[in-house]
């Protein structure tokens, strides 16, 4: 091959030669186009070519990088052998709000923490962390390349005595020292004294001063009511025990005095009482016709009022133990005034079902009912109005006769009849009697219901004699 070569002329020689040289640069070249994947912030990006630097890579893929970027590998360091899979987070600008403001960085941090980390904020205990004012976890990891707005709300510090000695720390979100104790299950006696009160606002830095409750002693109405309380004067003690001095009550020592340093307290209630006794007097109802109301029931026109009479008597006690008492003379509160009572006078037709039997009437009245029949009479077994006596005649009180004659009735376990006959009756009862013949006679003695029926009369007794 050599000898061949030789024998070409030098121009062809050296062309074959820089050929062969070419050649074996664009077979290097073709080797080093390789196949790439980039993940950017999540996003797959294929590609093939040829680079040197993990940088051309990325500029050949039109992403630019910044030196806040976080790349797999060293994006300047020349390599023929770059890993086929590299992976960028890129920066973006991260605004954080403190109570000290506002500050503005450029990372590729996706973690919270780390992020006021690099900022150099320091974070405690139920520290709050918005993230686009949404509360998150501190170790939430966050979407790449996305702005975002991280806010922190730290927790509130509060140093807890006891006198004046110091007990522990609590850390919290709370809106109060009440809450904040019981988010940490610090239980207290309700009785022990707070400085600030419990119900305070917390600050960012708190001190909180606990004087415990101690034993103390009230006696009342000869009772010794004991209990705990931190009170350092009497009105203190008296409010921890739940006696609360009413009007004339009052203790020894007072209430603006210190606790005595017995922790014993005297408390005397005094009472005063108003007594009202009251006598009715009377008032009267009269009576008349009203035809908006119906037969046989009663309206109220005008209602009555009695009159009232007062006494009045002043009593003064001291420990359950009365002391004086002094009356006044009567004195009247209110006259008595009549009232008018409405009569039914309107007649109304009704449906009702009696014996099984359904019948319309306009008036019904309870009976004290008794019967009758011919033999009783002897051979004039006449009626007052002429019929027959046998059964579905009746007879009712001579008071009743003259409004009532020849009207159709029913009467409950007897049946249909006509008023056809009177009687002397039973003085102060409504009665009637009823007519049987000899063959079909029943005795009766009790109590039944008499129904009027239709057609409705065009004149009657509103109130029955």
């Amino acid at each position: 091959m050599q000898s061949a070569l030789k024998k070409l002329p030098k121009i062809l020689q050296f062309g074959l030669v820089t050929l062969l040289i070419l050649l074996g640069f664009l077979l290097l070249v073709w080797s080093q186009i390789k196949p790439y994947q980039l993940n950017v912030n999540g996003e797959t990006i294929r590609m093939r070519t040829i680079a040197f630097h993990p940088r051309d890579l990325f500029g050949q893929a039109g992403i630019p990088l910044r030196p806040q970027d976080r790349l797999s590998v060293d994006s300047n360091r020349f390599d023929l052998a770059i890993p086929q899979q590299i992976r960028l987070t890129s920066a973006r600008p991260i605004t954080l709000t403190t109570p000290n403001g506002k500050e503005e960085i450029l990372t590729a941090e996706l973690i919270p923490a780390n992020i006021f980390q690099e900022a150099g904020i320091r974070l405690f205990p139920k520290d709050i962390v918005l993230v686009n004012d949404e509360v998150a976890q501190l170790d939430r990891i966050l979407s790449p390349a996305e702005p975002v707005r991280l806010e922190l709300i730290p927790a509130k510090q509060v140093d807890i005595y006891i006198g004046d000695q110091y007990q522990t720390t609590l850390f919290t979100q709370k809106e109060t020292f009440q809450e904040a104790l019981e988010e940490a299950g610090l239980d207290f006696n309700e009785n022990d004294r707070f400085s600030p009160s419990l119900g305070e606002t917390l600050q960012q830095s708190n001190k909180l001063i606990v004087t415990l409750a101690e034993e103390v002693c009230v006696t009342a109405s000869q009772n010794e009511i004991c209990g705990l309380s931190a009170g350092e004067t009497v009105a203190e003690v008296l409010a921890d025990l739940h006696i609360t001095p009413q009007h004339l009550d009052y203790a020894q020592p007072t209430e603006n005095d210190p606790l005595p340093t017995s922790r014993k307290v005297t408390f005397h209630q005094v009472e005063e009482r108003l007594v009202l006794q009251t006598d009715e007097t009377a008032f009267a109802y009269s009576y008349k016709e009203d035809p908006n109301t119906q037969l046989d029931t009663t309206s109220v026109l005008v209602p009555g009022q009695p009159g009232i009479e007062v006494w009045r008597t002043y009593e003064r006690f001291e420990d359950g133990t009365l002391l004086t008492s002094t009356s006044e003379d009567p004195w009247k509160a209110s006259d008595s005034r009549d009232g008018v009572m409405g009569m039914g006078t309107r007649a109304v037709m009704q449906t009702e079902t009696v014996d099984g039997e359904t019948i319309e009437f306009w008036r019904k009245v309870n009976v004290y009912a008794t019967s009758y029949h011919p033999s009783t009479f002897g051979d004039n077994a006449r009626t007052r109005s002429g019929l027959p006596l046998a059964k579905g005649t009746i007879a009712v009180s001579a008071a009743w006769y003259p409004s009532m004659a020849l009207q159709p009735v029913y009467v409950q376990g007897y049946g249909h009849a006509t008023i056809g006959d009177s009687g002397g009756g039973i003085p102060g009862t409504y009665w009637i009697d009823l007519g049987y013949s000899d063959a079909d006679y029943v005795g009766w003695h009790s109590w039944t219901t008499l129904y009027f029926l239709a057609p409705i009369p065009a004149w009657y007794p509103t109130v029955l004699p």
